[in-house]
């Protein structure tokens, strides 16, 4: 009797405690959070788990199928974490399941995972052993090379993707000298009392060996010869993978193939010598067109056509149809023809002619002309540009304007001829919503002069932006200044070559080309100095919304070269970024700073202010 008592006791108190854990199976996650996360961020760990969190606005608008707690894929779930600590360097880490927090009338589950990091496995030593070395490799330089690459140096926390990475920088270095069945291991001295570790590499170099004959495959327009005119290396030259890497973009850099493949027909179990190589394109269309439609607070409707026809008169020549229509630019209408490896391969010469109407709150302009622009590629982040441009332009003469020369006709009409001569350095990425990385555009342009012009003018100006990640937000930051200087007596500067601040890519408290010195009907008039400074926190919200908060700054001056930094104007503001394939489109709330008699301005436009 006694006995079966305590068998009713036991079962009750079974079934009592697992009922939680049963009803909780199936129901839906609506919140998965980490505290003691201290060095990898949350969104990081919510990527590596199967479990997913779909909020009740995300089930709602994106109609995400949301996720079922299963008690089994959280038991993996947690191991699995426990393995991602390890291989980001905590041994030592602990992973526990918070009391799961459930909602029975709504059967949502919110799970808590508290982390114990535990202290990282730092590298305190990084050696490259001789071992089978040949004495005409010079192990000092080498080393010194690799580790401006490597990623696990002393004093960082060990990790293992970066010891892969770091394996390939290695084998890369040897490869490039001509060693290309070169084999790196490594070995770790793990210290665990000390949470340290010395990382000793070996390298097994393997035969010097040089290039084979290189096969040509899937061309059909594009002539073979043309084709190896483009390969960095040639047959009977030391084995080099950079050369590959070089030969695989300059192919690109013609924009006419699609997909480019250079490899080496390396025999690892026979380590043949020469190495012959397969280079296989898959050439673009001959003919291609885009056409984009939009809308933006400040262009209003906006259209563009752009026609492409690759190969143009043969060789890697093509020709571009560029046309469009805004309320800013109500026409524009170039045909630029494009002769890529103008004075080596990194170089390339435009001819184009162009008409446009340009109707701005200040000025309004007929212009057509033609520029010829020669840009030399340094590499894929940093590239400079000479380009020679010839100008007519027609102004629209406002009434009352007292600073044209001619104020008597309703049109005012000037040619403009000189060079102009920018360079960009971008290491940024992503390309719409850059995450990190560095962009700096530099400018200086000589009007007349010794090129004939109606004006004699300089204008030199400079744009730095940088972005930062913080966690999933991103700080971005954005420094503009530049400045103009008259050689004629009456300092007249063309109008659409002025300096204007205010709009949805400036200060967002002012409408576009608001802020600075007007005229006395209240337009504005463009000055020779701006000085403009941008800060702005990018964060996500959910799917693909996501928030910003800002703040800018800057000001137009009449006088070239001079800045007030009292007279500075600010704004303040946030906005919202709904990612789309073309870029995120912007909505932005702009309010003035320490100006009551402003009113906040709204922008709509695509891609990120800056």
């Amino acid at each position: 009797m006694i006995k079966s008592f305590r068998l009713v006791c036991l079962f009750i108190a079974f079934w009592v405690c697992g009922l939680p854990l049963a009803a909780q199976e199936n129901y839906e996650v609506r919140k998965v959070s980490f505290h003691g996360n201290k060095t990898l961020d949350e969104d990081f760990l919510l990527d590596q788990l199967a479990l997913k969190e779909v909020s009740y606005v995300e089930k709602l608008v994106t109609k995400i199928t949301p996720f079922l707690y299963s008690q089994r894929l959280v038991d993996l779930d947690m191991e699995r974490l426990r393995r991602i600590y390890q291989s980001e360097g905590f041994l030592n880490a602990h992973i526990f399941l918070d009391p799961l927090e459930v909602n029975e009338n709504k059967q949502t589950v919110k799970v808590s995972v508290q982390i114990q990091e535990g202290d990282p496995v730092l590298v305190d030593s990084v050696v490259i052993e001789r071992n089978n070395l040949a004495q005409e490799v010079n192990l000092d330089s080498l080393t010194k090379k690799v580790f401006r690459e490597m990623k696990l140096l002393e004093g960082k926390r060990f990790r293992d993707e970066w010891i892969k990475q770091d394996l390939q920088v290695l084998e890369n270095a040897f490869r490039n000298l001509g060693y290309a069945y070169v084999k790196v291991d490594y070995n770790l001295r793990l210290k665990p009392e000390k949470s340290r570790t010395s990382i000793s590499y070996s390298v097994d170099p393997g035969p010097v060996s040089h290039f084979g004959e290189t096969t040509i495959e899937g061309y059909k327009h594009v002539d073979e010869e043309f084709i190896r005119k483009q390969l960095a290396f040639s047959e009977g030259k030391l084995y080099n993978k950079s050369l590959l890497s070089e030969t695989r973009e300059n192919l690109y850099f013609l924009q006419l193939f699609r997909i480019v493949s250079v490899l080496p027909q390396k025999d690892a179990a026979t380590e043949k010598s020469p190495i012959p190589v397969r280079l296989f394109v898959e050439e673009a269309p001959r003919l291609s067109t885009r056409l984009g439609l939009g809308y933006g607070t400040e262009d209003k409707f906006r259209t563009f056509l752009n026609l492409n026809y690759l190969g143009f008169l043969g060789s890697a020549r093509r020709i571009n149809l560029y046309a469009k229509h805004s309320a800013l630019e109500p026409y524009h209408v170039s045909l630029k023809w494009i002769q890529p490896q103008f004075i080596g391969k990194r170089s390339t010469i435009s001819l184009n002619p162009f008409i446009s109407r340009n109707s701005e709150p200040g000025y309004e302009t007929r212009t057509y002309g033609i520029n010829v622009p020669v840009t030399y590629r340094f590499n894929n982040r940093l590239n400079s540009t000479a380009t020679y441009y010839f100008e007519k332009v027609e102004q629209q003469v406002e009434a009352g304007d007292v600073e044209l020369p001619d104020r008597e006709n309703e049109k005012f009409a000037y040619n403009k001829s000189g060079i102009l001569l920018s360079t960009i350095f971008d290491n940024s990425k992503p390309k719409f919503s850059p995450e990190q990385g560095f962009k700096l555009s530099m400018g200086y342009k000589v009007n007349g002069h010794v090129f004939g012009s109606d004006f004699n003018y300089t204008r030199l100006w400079g744009d730095v932006r940088h972005y930062q990640e913080l966690g999933d937000w991103v700080l971005a930051a954005r420094l503009m200044a530049g400045g103009i200087s008259s050689a004629d007596s009456s300092g007249f500067i063309p109008v659409e070559d002025r300096f204007y601040s205010g709009g949805s890519n400036s200060v967002r408290g002012w409408n576009r080309s608001e802020l600075g010195p007007k005229r006395d009907s209240g337009t504005p008039l463009g000055g020779k100095s701006i000085l403009e400074g941008n800060i702005e926190l990018r964060y996500p919200i959910f799917w693909r919304f996501s928030g910003v908060v800002f703040l800018d700054g800057g000001n137009v001056w009449r006088q070239g070269y001079t800045y007030q930094l009292n007279e500075l104007a600010y704004a303040a503001g946030g906005g919202l970024r709904i990612d789309t394939p073309i870029g995120p489109v912007r909505l932005d709330l702009g309010f003035p700073v320490w100006n009551e008699k402003r009113s906040p301005q709204f922008f709509i436009s695509v891609g990120q202010a800056f």
